[in-house]
């Protein structure tokens, strides 16, 4: 017996009937090939190409801020104080402009959105990619089917191909993790499927139900960052006016 069959047995009961209920609804096996699918690089290419400089400016960040405090230099203080107020800026024009021009930020959006089910989105069992996985995932947990609607994925020539007017994770499901309507996914109708419930609309509203929430982190950054930036000015001003 391999290490994978050990691990399976000792799955508890629960974590392993919620895995096998997942996978029952997106009509899918999701095997090794599918996670490794998941590393392809046009996949997460430019999500890597964010966190890496993501992370990149933080240690930059940090690291000016560490040597200027232990070596208590006022250039390297007064530049990393600097930083953060820049930072600080960036972020309120970010929102700013996030919030002016929050239609075309939309568009742009959906507009990306869309492209990932026509260039990626495929039906073809035991080769789904990255994409196909998330949307499937996605589409399932919440209840919805597109980006606006099920007529996002008739510009998908693999999808167009198999013959389906919806996806399968368009459609709803019993609760033990069966289809409805078994017919569904060639004649979905508003009550054995989400045809008319896009994706985009139903997270907006997930986030607007929890903006509470959200405009409090916003607000526990925006002070973290305005104490660091005070302190940092302040422990400069406390030093000798020469380096160190």
């Amino acid at each position: 017996m391999d290490s994978s069959d050990s691990c399976l047995e000792n799955t508890p009961p629960s974590i392993k009937e919620t895995a096998e209920n997942v996978i029952s609804n997106v009509n899918t096996s999701i095997n090794v090939e599918d996670l490794e699918q998941l590393t392809q690089p046009e996949v997460v290419a430019h999500i890597s190409y964010v966190l890496m400089a993501a992370g990149g400016i933080i240690f930059i960040l940090s690291l000016i801020g560490y040597c200027g405090a232990l070596r208590e230099s006022r250039c390297l203080l007064g530049f990393y104080g600097f930083l953060l107020v820049v930072i600080l800026i960036l972020e309120v024009t970010a929102a700013g402009l996030a919030y002016v021009y929050k239609d075309r930020a939309e568009s742009e959006v959906k507009s990306f959105l869309k492209d990932t089910i026509e260039d990626y989105y495929t039906t073809e069992k035991g080769n789904e990619n990255g994409p196909t996985l998330v949307w499937n995932y996605l589409m399932t947990e919440m209840s919805c089917c597109g980006v606006d609607n099920y007529t996002d994925f008739y510009t998908s020539d693999t999808f167009k191909q198999s013959g389906r007017k919806v996806p399968v994770a368009c459609c709803k499901m019993t609760s033990n993790a069966t289809l409805l309507d078994r017919d569904c996914p060639k004649s979905p109708k508003i009550e054995n499927s989400f045809m008319f419930t896009g994706c985009y609309n139903t997270v907006m509203d997930r986030i607007y139900e929890h903006m509470n929430l959200v405009i409090y982190v916003v607000i526990g950054i925006i002070i973290v960052e305005l104490l660091s930036t005070f302190l940092a000015f302040c422990l400069c001003k406390s030093l000798e006016p020469y380096d160190k």
